[in-house]
């Protein structure tokens, strides 16, 4: 009790620290976001998050947790994403910089720490799916995925960080059902760097004067570290959840991403293209504010990793399970992506708010 306490108080220390440490550098440097075109936000805000959780979970380290395989390389990884994004939050570098360091940080994955997904389990209604020769690049694309799925989730306050936090705690939660506890410390650690940053990212008015954003720099690391973290568990000899019921832990950003992609497929742009129609725009068009989106995506990402695990933990076959997620799936694009049912109802609410006075919720904390 006293090492995770450790584990988990220095990180979230730490983090709390550097958040408040990093404020009037980031002025200073002009590490800001101001509000404007897809950007809803009200007043200049720090993007500080990514660098606060990374020197959480650096100085962190110095204490212990190293036990995931190859933590040289995963901080190594962490490190360059980081930076990266850093740099991307001020200078808005080219989509081809952000995707070597994203492919750099992948491959130290692979070719330094020797983690990669071999066995898918029961894919469909087949036997079991081992990729053999094809583990290395189907792992990179898994890396690459989660971390843009992850950055294109982090749109609004508090969602990447909940959605983090609850796939930490169903992971811990496989770990210590299968005996794996050796990996909770720095799930813990992260749990814990998390927490420091959403305190200053959290909607509220409380934290209206300290509000900081996490930037690139911290949605590409949490969208690493929990890609690591989860191909890590799901393989052998640590099996500690199925990889189909990973996917039930990720299914809003994984579903976010591709919805988001197919959109515009549909409708002749390019697929990495960015727009204003992620879950959480589409949320906030509806007329919820910051913090209703973010309790949203807190219910609905709880309920997705639940019926994952109990099903898997009751037996059911992966093959049922991925047949399900991949339903549950098209259902989203269709209400979400598609427009077919939120796109009405949004034009509806848009042309009230234009007779009243759109752009209310912009500033909505309530």
């Amino acid at each position: 009790m006293p090492g995770t306490i450790i584990h988990f108080g220095l990180p979230l220390l730490v983090t709390i620290l550097f958040m408040f440490a990093l404020r009037p550098v980031a002025r200073g440097v002009g590490l800001i976001d101001r509000p404007g075109g897809r950007k809803m936000h009200v007043g200049e805000i720090p993007v500080i998050g990514g660098l606060a959780m990374m020197g959480g979970l650096i100085v962190g380290s110095l204490y212990g947790y190293q036990s995931i395989r190859g933590f040289p390389f995963f901080l190594a990884a962490l490190v360059v994403l980081v930076l990266i994004g850093a740099l991307d939050d001020r200078y808005d570098l080219p989509a081809s910089v952000r995707f070597l360091a994203q492919l750099c940080a992948a491959l130290l994955m692979v070719g330094g720490a020797d983690v990669y997904a071999l066995d898918l389990g029961v894919f469909m209604l087949a036997s079991y799916s081992v990729l053999e020769w094809l583990s290395v690049p189907f792992t990179i694309l898994i890396v690459v995925t989660s971390i843009n799925a992850f950055n294109m989730f982090d749109g609004s306050d508090g969602v990447a960080g909940i959605q983090g936090i609850i796939a930490l705690l169903f992971l811990g939660a496989a770990c210590l059902m299968s005996g794996q506890e050796a990996h909770l410390p720095m799930m813990v650690a992260l749990l814990g760097c998390i927490l420091g940053f959403l305190i200053f990212n959290w909607p509220s008015k409380r934290t209206r004067s300290v509000r900081a954003f996490m930037g690139d720099a911290g949605s590409t690391m949490l969208g690493f570290a929990l890609a690591w973290m989860s191909i890590e568990l799901s393989q052998p000899p640590v099996r500690a959840v199925s990889p189909i019921a990973v996917l039930w832990i990720f299914a809003l950003p994984i579903y976010d991403l591709f919805s988001s992609m197919l959109r515009r497929i549909q409708q002749g742009r390019s697929p990495f293209h960015g727009d204003s129609e992620h879950l959480h725009h589409i949320l906030r068009r509806l007329g919820f504010s910051s913090r209703k989106v973010a309790q949203i995506v807190l219910i609905a990402a709880a309920l997705m990793a639940t019926i994952g695990m109990v099903a898997k933990t009751a037996g059911v076959p992966d093959g049922l399970l991925c047949l399900a997620w991949l339903i549950v799936g098209a259902t989203y694009h269709l209400v979400f992506g598609s427009g077919l049912v939120i796109r009405r109802r949004t034009e509806v609410r848009e042309g009230d708010a234009t007779v009243a006075g759109a752009g209310k919720f912009r500033t909505s904390w309530k």
